[in-house]
């Protein structure tokens, strides 16, 4: 994902007193058009001699997000040019998008709440929930389910304002760069404790919300102090490599498609599925809630695409159907507010096709009604960069697709 020197330096601990610098890093949104174009892509990919695929190559038509270091641009773009490669310069400077993410970010007001138009760290997070607890303790508590590789909470909050017992488990924060989905989740849950929505209201009168907004929460920390494209958990997996990529982790056709077994890649899926302590920590905690559980849904960053089970077939399995329908109608309810348009369907059919992922372990285990992944805004314009203008935006149009999932499962009698 790094260079090679930088990777060396990360794990020597030579330059964690000062966080990695990207000037002058460019990011590519590259379109293969042809069959060698991916196979051209995906040797760069595996080769990981400095670019860093932010979004990985995986079929003809589907892009690829790139960044190149200032020393490889124009190499980069003549093997581009040379195979008659599409490709579109988005930043010239990463650095500075970077830098304008954290400048943004303002300091929280005596009264511990949150905002929503800017990033918001783990401590910000933690401390606002038990902030709620200690101010809605009548439908509020707050849940830690285990301990990270380093030793961080991997705290989340669970709310209920009726009797029932079906739950919704939502989750974010499984990439370490990923600053988008915990903050999107964390507004989740302020407009479901409000309760001025008449929906959101409803839906926590009607379910229990289990939200966990940071799996990942070395990885998370990682990146604000040190390396802020750092995508792994932080647990050592060899004598000279680090972390393994949560996302691929899970016991569901694990390894079949996508990752890689090579520990110093950046999308290294472990040792086995489960191998590592915070995934085996959520998937324990969903174990206990097992058949009162009717909905999952899984937030990340970034593709528009809301993924539905499974990614390892392109044959309809379970209530395919029915999840299709209510995803696509619940992405027309995300586009109102913004224009922002999201594309349903399994990951093998619209994305990269990655198995051992979350929703997909979920359905196989429990199958509940409602089990789905979000990768949220955008489509490559900025990718982790993604300005704080947007983060608000995404925040309210993802809250309104979340309570159109419940609107429409309700509709067709799934939910």
């Amino acid at each position: 994902m790094f260079t090679k020197l930088l990777v060396l330096s990360i794990l020597s601990g030579s330059i964690l007193s000062d966080k990695v610098r990207y000037d002058n890093y460019t990011l590519y949104k590259v379109q293969p058009e042809r069959e060698e174009h991916v196979a051209f892509l995906k040797d760069l990919f595996e080769a990981d001699d400095g670019l860093d695929f932010w979004k990985p190559p995986s079929v003809v038509g589907e892009y690829v997000s790139v960044v190149a270091p200032p020393e490889m641009r124009a190499e980069f773009e003549l093997a581009l040019s040379k195979r008659s490669i599409s490709s579109e310069l988005m930043l010239e400077n990463i650095q500075e998008a970077f830098d304008a993410q954290v400048v943004s970010r303002r300091k929280r007001e005596s009264s511990r709440e949150l905002f929503w138009t800017n990033y918001q760290t783990i401590e910000d997070i933690y401390d606002w929930f038990n902030y709620l607890a200690e101010t809605r303790s009548d439908i509020v508590s707050v849940v830690t389910i285990g301990q990270s590789y380093e030793g961080r909470n991997i705290t989340g909050i669970k709310i209920a304002r009726g009797t029932g017992k079906k739950a919704f488990v939502l989750e974010g924060g499984q990439v370490g760069a990923d600053w988008l989905s915990p903050t999107v989740l964390t507004y989740l849950v302020d407009q479901l404790v409000k309760g001025t929505d008449a929906e959101a209201r409803a839906a926590s009168e009607d379910f229990e919300w289990h939200i966990f907004p940071i799996v990942n929460p070395d990885g998370h920390q990682f990146t604000q102090d040190s390396v802020r494209l750092w995508v792994k958990n932080r647990r050592p997996t060899t004598r000279t490599t680090i972390g393994v990529d949560l996302t691929k982790n899970w016991n569901s056709q694990w390894g079949i498609i996508g990752g890689s077994f090579t520990p110093a890649a950046s999308n290294y899926i472990g040792l086995g599925p489960f191998s590592e302590v915070e995934t085996r920590s959520l998937a324990r905690y969903i174990e206990g809630i097992g058949p009162n559980l009717v909905g999952f849904l899984s937030l990340r960053s970034f593709g528009q695409r809301l993924l539905v089970p499974f990614a390892h077939s392109t044959v309809p399995m379970y209530n395919y159907q029915d999840v299709l329908t209510v995803g696509r109608r619940a992405m027309g309810s995300l586009s109102v507010r913004y224009g922002t348009l999201y594309i349903t369907g399994t990951s093998r059919l619209v994305h990269s096709g990655n198995t051992g992922a979350a929703e997909d372990w979920v359905k196989h285990r429990f199958n509940p009604p409602i089990s789905a992944a979000y990768l949220l805004r955008d489509t490559g314009s900025w990718g982790y960069t993604l300005p704080v203008n947007q983060v608000l935006p995404t925040c309210e149009e993802t809250f309104d697709s979340v309570m159109a999932v419940i609107r429409e499962a309700k509709f067709i009698n799934i939910l």
